[in-house]
């Protein structure tokens, strides 16, 4: 149990860097709409926008959910050492993942789709993650003598998951290119129902009472309408939109269900407030959602602030605060009302400031779209700082003093790190502006170099034990590569900015080298 939760926080701590990530390119998308541009070729509006949308849909929210079967395990006292070894790979690799999507997009890399805008190889990382996510919900299914029928299925969709992805975003035969052209009701109807279950699963993991759940009518009902949907599509032909309009409705009885759920399982806001919140989210959404659906109002905020409102209460409140609900048991040092509170107070403001953009640009109000989206902006700068504010105490970063061997560390890190972060995004407006020359090619893998020494640096300082032995890899990694730039600069394949990486470099490292037995002589306590 205890090696379960270890793992818990620091899989939040890590999810929770990207998910303030994906918000800060989010509020950058906010200040570009204000005519506000970074001089980067990297940052664009375009990227940023697209890096924020994939980073929301696909970073840190479906990460913690994917914990929950595991979290209910565990609270069943069912535990696995080998399971959750795999479960650290399958963590391990959609980190991975990420990565290699964040960068990707940042480099222009786009389908043009905006829910599923990465390249479409990259599927295969996570196809290959959801193999060890497999391996471990096996190991631990294993300990079970009568397995529950909840994890059945669990087990049966899981499986199906990484043939289902790869077939789904395939560019040629999968439905992801058709899910820009709409509407599409009974794609409306089968997304709302895949969280029935997710809901289902939470309510059981935090009731205050015995939880036995009742009105089945109400998720059989759209269960049935969603399979003849998909049987109409395939065997007779695409839907009108009347019948959609029809399928589309049937997401209303999830309203009566879940309140039912709710108070039968004694959950409250004060008692848990991050589920109460993701399902009356839920719940709001749905109604406006079926609202937005009456063809004469649809066509009038089709893809305007209102619909942008729209989807950032159902993913930014209510599928974030799901998420939040399968890892809130293991959080302890974080306030759970307080952020509830501050959070949601962000996102209202927000939300009520795009909706009369929507309002506005269907031409039914008046008003100062500047301002509107100056509020937004400022609306996106405080969940930030609430975010990261409230989430700096699970991180486990402690301030210590400060000896030689953590100063050198934190100049690295400092330096490497941060550095290439910056030239990533702005070198191709710096070097021509300090006379060098830029092809936005192989200087993009020596910013990549930087940034991973830099990352070493950082280990060095999280990891005491190891920070001898890491200061003398990147002190030899520094010498190496000071090396290969000089000579690439003495025979004129490479300008002037080899040499100063190459004198920084060896600088660098002969700090170490000179100093070397001192930061041994003080290894951290």
């Amino acid at each position: 149990m205890e090696k379960f939760s270890s793992f818990i926080q620091k899989a939040f701590a890590i999810g929770s860097l990207f998910f303030v990530l994906g918000l800060a390119f989010g509020f950058e998308y906010s200040l570009n709409l204000l005519g506000y541009f970074l001089p980067s070729s990297t940052l664009s509006a375009v990227n940023a926008r697209s890096a924020h949308v994939s980073l929301m849909l696909y970073g840190f929210v479906p990460l913690m959910l994917s914990f929950l079967p595991f979290v209910l395990m565990e609270k069943e006292n069912v535990h696995s050492e080998k399971g959750l070894e795999k479960l650290k790979i399958y963590f391990t690799l959609w980190c991975i993942f990420l990565v290699f999507m964040t960068i990707s997009l940042l480099l222009g890399v786009h389908r043009g789709l905006v829910f599923y805008d990465f390249a479409y190889e990259l599927n295969f990382i996570l196809a290959f993650s959801g193999v060890f996510y497999i391996l471990a919900l096996y190991d631990y299914i294993k300990a079970y003598k009568v397995i529950p029928l909840w994890i059945k299925v669990s087990l049966y969709l899981v499986i199906a998951s990484p043939i289902a992805l790869l077939v789904l975003m395939n560019p040629v035969i999968g439905q992801v290119e058709k899910t820009i052209v709409g509407p599409h009701g009974d794609n409306t109807l089968g997304m709302s129902f895949t969280l029935i279950p997710i809901f289902y699963l939470l309510i059981k993991l935090h009731a205050k009472e015995t939880f036995v759940a009742k009105y089945h009518a109400m998720w059989i009902i759209p269960l049935v309408g969603y399979i003849a949907s998909v049987a109409h599509r395939i065997f007779i032909g695409d839907l009108s939109y009347n019948q959609e309009w029809f399928f589309q409705y049937l997401t209303l009885c999830f309203v009566p269900l879940l309140i039912k759920w709710l108070r039968d399982a004694n959950i409250t806001f004060k008692n848990n407030p991050f589920l109460t919140i993701s399902v009356y989210s839920f719940l709001f959404v749905d109604i406006e959602g079926n609202i937005l659906f009456i063809p004469s109002i649809r066509w009038l905020f089709h893809r305007n602030d209102l619909i942008v409102a729209h989807a950032h209460i159902a993913m930014g409140v209510g599928i974030f605060f799901m998420a939040m609900a399968v890892v809130s048991p293991y959080l302890k040092k974080l306030n759970q009302l307080s952020f509830s509170f501050f959070y949601t107070l962000g996102f209202t403001l927000m939300l009520i400031a795009l909706s009369m953009a929507g309002l506005m640009e269907a031409g039914f109000i008046q008003a100062d779209i500047h301002l509107l989206w100056t509020i937004r902006m400022l609306c996106g700068l405080f969940i930030i700082l609430v975010t990261t504010g409230f989430f700096y105490p699970q991180l486990g970063l402690n301030v210590e003093k400060l000896d030689s061997l953590r100063l050198y560390h934190l100049t690295g890190f400092l330096s490497d790190a941060l550095g290439g972060i910056f030239l990533f995004a702005f070198a191709a407006t710096l070097y021509p502006l300090l006379g060098f020359g830029f092809e936005g090619k192989y200087e993009y893998i020596v910013f990549a170099f930087m940034t991973t020494t830099g990352i070493l640096h950082l280990f060095g300082l999280l990891q005491p034990l190891y920070a001898p032995m890491l200061a003398k890899i990147s002190a030899f990694n520094r010498i190496v590569v000071s090396a290969m730039f000089l000579s690439l600069y003495l025979s004129h394949q490479l300008g002037v900015e080899a040499m100063l990486i190459a004198v920084y470099d060896l600088v660098f490292a002969s700090v170490y080298i000179m100093f070397a037995s001192k930061f041994e002589r003080r290894l951290y306590v």
